[in-house]
């Protein structure tokens, strides 16, 4: 990491504009190498040195390497390649099943390159820590659920059954939701070309 910063900080100094792709080949099991790929390169990408990733694994499937590929460079904000969500911990305030509600939230809207949704077990601290999200989906009574558009309170003591369909109606209304069947045939004009 260290090396790789000096070779960065050269490169800026000489004001040298190549761009540069960071190539990792290691052959190792799957948890190994993302934790190794995304502590070592990812903080580079974070950093804002360097302009992509080539990561080389023999033993891992083309897919998977695929996947955590774009995954460190949307967890770097370089690239949004799918639906990123921000959820709270959880707490003794959460009012739902935060781990049940967030995978059925997921489940729906997981096809939405560039939306981030946000997922807060309460209206304490929900707002506050969904900031930067385009859509928030929060605890606002026992069994009711307020629908935020960015920092904005929209539809208020949704009843929890209605609310994952209130969330997917409300990026609908903001022309932000992609039927799934176009997005696969996106994914496959893309692989195709």
């Amino acid at each position: 990491v260290h090396a790789s910063r000096r070779v960065f900080e050269f490169l800026k100094s000489k004001e040298i504009a190549t761009p540069v792709i960071h190539h990792v080949v290691m052959d190792a099991p799957r948890d190994e190498l993302v934790l190794t790929v995304g502590s070592q390169v990812g903080c580079s990408l974070v950093d804002g040195n360097g302009d992509g990733i080539l990561i080389e694994s023999p033993s891992n499937e083309l897919e998977f390497v695929r996947t955590t590929s774009f995954g460190l460079l949307q967890g770097s904000r370089m690239r949004n390649t799918k639906t990123e969500y921000v959820s709270c911990p959880s707490c003794g305030r959460t009012l739902f099943d935060l781990q049940t509600v967030t995978a059925e939230i997921a489940e729906a809207t997981g096809h939405l390159p560039g939306v981030t949704i946000a997922v807060m077990g309460c209206i304490v601290n929900g707002p506050g820590e969904m900031a930067d999200a385009d859509f928030g989906y929060v605890g606002g009574a026992p069994g009711k659920i307020d629908l935020y558009v960015g920092k904005e309170l929209v539809r208020k003591g949704i009843p929890s059954a209605e609310a994952c369909q209130g969330l997917i109606d409300l990026i609908k209304e903001h022309d932000r939701w992609v039927d799934p069947a176009e997005v696969v045939e996106e994914e496959e004009a893309k692989v195709a070309a």
